[in-house]
Order: C-alpha cells, then sequence, then structure tokens
C-alpha cells in the first residue's frame, strides 16, 4: 500500500478563480485508531506545514513496511482560502478577507445540540455500541451542515474528514514563542503523554472555550452528551482527544525543527496503537498543566516602542518589570518611559512579534498555575 491523495474542491468566489484541499491518506479506511492532522488553519503559520512534510516521509515508509495499524489522514495546509490572502507580499492567514470576515479559528460549529437529540434515546450502557453510535451521528449532523458559501464548504470539510476520529492535531504556532499545547481538562492524561513525547514546556487545559476554535468542535460534544444523559466515563469516554499544537513561534521553521516535531508525533502514535512499533520509555514531563484562566496575557497599557526587560523563555516572578514602553513623541526622555510589570508568576511562553504597539496589544504571555481574577471565564486568545 501507499499514501493515497484527494482533492475537495471549494465552491469558486470569483469568474477564473478555484480552490481545493489536498487529503492525503494511509493506513486502512475505517479502521481504529483513527488520526487526523492539519497544519497552518491560520494560513500563514509555517511550522505546522514543516512538520507534516517531515511527518509524511515517516508514514510513507511506515506504510510500505505495513506497521500502520489504524487509518491516518493528513491536510498538509487546511487553508487554501487564507493562502490565497497575500497582501504587499505577506499573506495574511489569521482573518477572513470575505465571506464576513472573523478568524479562520473561532466560531466552529458547536455540534453538541443536535447531536444529543441524535443520540438520546439510543446511548445505553455498552461502550462499544454508545461510540459507534456516536461517531455516526457526529458525521450525520456534519452531512447536514450548509456548504454553499466557501467558508461554509471549507469548514465542512474540514470536520467531514476529522469528526469520527480518535485524535484530532490542529498545527498552529504563535507570535514568538515556546512549543506549547491546548486541550481539554477532560484529556489531562493523554494531554501529558503527548507533552512528555513532544517535550513541551508549557500546557494548557480548558473546560470548553469561548469562541468555537476547531478542536473544541471535536471534544465538546462527547462531554455534553455524556452530562445531559447523566451517563459515566466507562459507558461514554471523551473518545476523541483533540489538540492544538502551538509549534513555537512563526519563524521557527527548519529541517532540524520540522524533523525533530515529526519524529515526536510520530513516536506519540506507535506509544497509541496507531502504528507498531516500540515507543521507548515516555520522557519525563517539562512542566504541569495549566488551567487557562491561570494565563496571563499582558497587554500594553499604552502606545509605545517596547523595550523589553525579560526575555522568552525567562522565568517570572510578579511584580517584575517585564518591559518599559517608550514613547517616542516624548521629549522629556525622564517622562518617555512607562513599566509593565508582572501579574503573574511562571514562564513568558510568547511575545509579540512587532515592537511597536498599540493600548491593549497583548504584548506576551505567561504560564502559571494561579487563577487570576481578571482572566476569569476568558479565553486564551482574544481574537
Amino acid at each position: 500500500m501507499s499514501r493515497k491523495t484527494e482533492t475537495i474542491p471549494l465552491p469558486a468566489t470569483s469568474p477564473g478563480t478555484s480552490r481545493h484541499l489536498t487529503v492525503w491518506r494511509w493506513g486502512t479506511p475505517g479502521a481504529r485508531p483513527k488520526v487526523y492532522f492539519q497544519s497552518a488553519l491560520h494560513a500563514d503559520e509555517w511550522p505546522g506545514i514543516m512538520a507534516s512534510h517531515h511527518l509524511s516521509a515517516l508514514l510513507d515508509k511506515a506504510e510500505a513496511r505495513g506497521e500502520i495499524q489504524g487509518e491516518i489522514i493528513m491536510l498538509p495546509y487546511a487553508n487554501p482560502v487564507g493562502l490565497s490572502q497575500s497582501v504587499n507580499d505577506r499573506v495574511l492567514g489569521r482573518f477572513r478577507l470575505a465571506d464576513g470576515g472573523g478568524n479562520f479559528n473561532r466560531d466552529w460549529p458547536d455540534l453538541s445540540p443536535a447531536v444529543l437529540e441524535a443520540v438520546r434515546d439510543k446511548l445505553g450502557n455498552n461502550r462499544d455500541e454508545n461510540l459507534n453510535i456516536m461517531r455516526k451521528a457526529l458525521l450525520e449532523v456534519v452531512s447536514k451542515l450548509p456548504e454553499e458559501s466557501e467558508k461554509d464548504a471549507h469548514r465542512k470539510a474540514l470536520l467531514g474528514l476529522s469528526v469520527d476520529s480518535d485524535y484530532v492535531f490542529d498545527l498552529h504556532c504563535d507570535w514568538e514563542a515556546m512549543l506549547h499545547l491546548y486541550s481539554h481538562a477532560e484529556h489531562e492524561d493523554i494531554t501529558m503523554e503527548l507533552a512528555c513525547d513532544m517535550g513541551v514546556p508549557v500546557v494548557m487545559l480548558d473546560t470548553g472555550l469561548v469562541g468555537g476554535p476547531f478542536d473544541e468542535t471535536h471534544a465538546n460534544p462527547w462531554v455534553t452528551v455524556r452530562k445531559e444523559l447523566g451517563l459515566n466515563k466507562d459507558a461514554l469516554p471523551p473518545a476523541c482527544f483533540s489538540t492544538t499544537v502551538e509549534l513555537r513561534g512563526q519563524c521557527d521553521v527548519s529541517d532540524e525543527l520540522g524533523s525533530l516535531d515529526a519524529a515526536n508525533m510520530y513516536r506519540f502514535l506507535i506509544r497509541r496503537g496507531v502504528i507498531s512499533g516500540d515507543a521507548d520509555d515516555l520522557p519525563k514531563a517539562l512542566c504541569k498543566p495549566s488551567p487557562l484562566d491561570a494565563i496571563d496575557m499582558f497587554t500594553a497599557p499604552r502606545e509605545g516602542l517596547i523595550a523589553w526587560k525579560k526575555q522568552l523563555g525567562d522565568i517570572i516572578e510578579v511584580g517584575d518589570l517585564l518591559a518599559e514602553l517608550i514613547d517616542i513623541t516624548e521629549p522629556d526622555l525622564s517622562k518617555a518611559r512607562t513599566p509593565v510589570y508582572a501579574q503573574q508568576s511562571g514562564l513568558l511562553f510568547a511575545v509579540h512579534t512587532d515592537r511597536l504597539v498599540r493600548p491593549g496589544t497583548i504584548m506576551g504571555k505567561i504560564s502559571g498555575h494561579e487563577p487570576l481574577a481578571h482572566r476569569q471565564g476568558a479565553q486564551l486568545l482574544s481574537n
């Protein structure tokens, strides 16, 4: 057997133009575990594309050796719409420029209500039967989603490929950042297993994000249905592990990093029985998971040029001077600088690429473990 390639066309948005998704497949269709990878849902996120390039080569070899036990689907680029949004030779892939605008990784449909109604009178105490019923219901609900616009067709295509998976990897990156990942709190154990395999220094757990990101569209129906019907985890486990993996910063693109990330994810697949082989001993964890409300996203109190006093990867204590904002219009240099102090103790794991900022700009992120009052109920990314 060898890698299978298919294309999924998207609706034309103007005369003479067309776009499509490229889908790569390994293993046996319908086999378990099923794994789904996608890269660069925010189209200008190159590290995931590089990691997918290297991972696909490893999967080709595993396929040739007959080692893939489940089914693996990969979109080496998940967003041809965003990739086409080039302004002055720069790809602007985070926000949609058509179809009403908006963040490509926000406002994904909540499938939970429709799935709940579809399975309400069908689930019992048989775990395997419940899993099959849920997966069929998820696919059926997705099949009924609209697909007239390019936006809707794009989302429906991605969900149709991924929604019944056992494992979903949404590969992103941040501004300038260290490796980090998010997943649902129900999957803490497997999240930390992945973090150990990948050498992740920051892990964030949520209980259902505000804003509708792609990963939570997959995780939430399982939790919602179980709670609404009063089932226990033995009867209906959270059977779709969905994670957002932030592969450092936007410029952290190299064969060395891509091959490292690919090898680490490949080892995780072996450990999970998707691919046969020996995964070796699990590496030690580099962190404890943080709740989202313990992640401080500190913002600029005014406009100014950033003079950083702490660097990416530094351990921070509350009250530390993180940076100063320089008012470049102030002639009295003794009054030109506004200090920015830390409100959280932890690891400075992401900073903004821009050095001249506006009031309210997120300057950086600190991963802590103590919940912050100003972060209660907040989502990690503001837009």
